[in-house]
């Protein structure tokens, strides 16, 4: 399951602006987003086409994954990869998982990680297709 939003973009080739829709957020559920995965796996998730040229162009944005039932968030960014963009992103976290009661119970539950290197990503993703059934 995914959350999308819409945004604008413009094409590199003809420089027609455009909307286009991408995921910001998504739940991987074993034995039922095995396509989901592999668009996010090969890069191809946020994939976006010209209406004018028919150029297509991959939107690179960060992008938060549920893994489940492994309780697992993933937060990935390519440029995530600098301490101070990761230590903004946690004090984030922890802000919104602070907000009551709740959330901050289900935090202790769950593991959260930072990605900014699409081969962790990837490695993420084969080790948790690797526990379907």
């Amino acid at each position: 399951m995914a959350g999308t939003s819409t945004i604008e973009t413009k094409c590199e080739k003809c420089g027609n602006t455009f909307e286009a829709t991408v995921v910001d957020h998504l739940t991987l559920v074993l034995n039922e987003d095995l396509e989901l995965a592999k668009a996010l796996k090969t890069g191809r998730i946020n994939r976006a086409q010209c209406p004018k040229c028919k150029k297509v162009t991959y939107i690179e944005r960060s992008i938060v994954i549920n893994f489940e039932p492994q309780n697992l968030i993933v937060f990935y960014d390519k440029n995530a990869s600098d301490e101070a963009v990761r230590q903004e992103i946690m004090s984030k976290y922890e802000n919104v998982t602070r907000f009551n009661e709740i959330l901050e119970e289900a935090r202790s539950d769950i593991e959260f990680q930072i990605v900014s290197s699409a081969e962790k990503l990837k490695d993420l993703i084969d080790e948790y297709l690797k526990q379907r059934i």
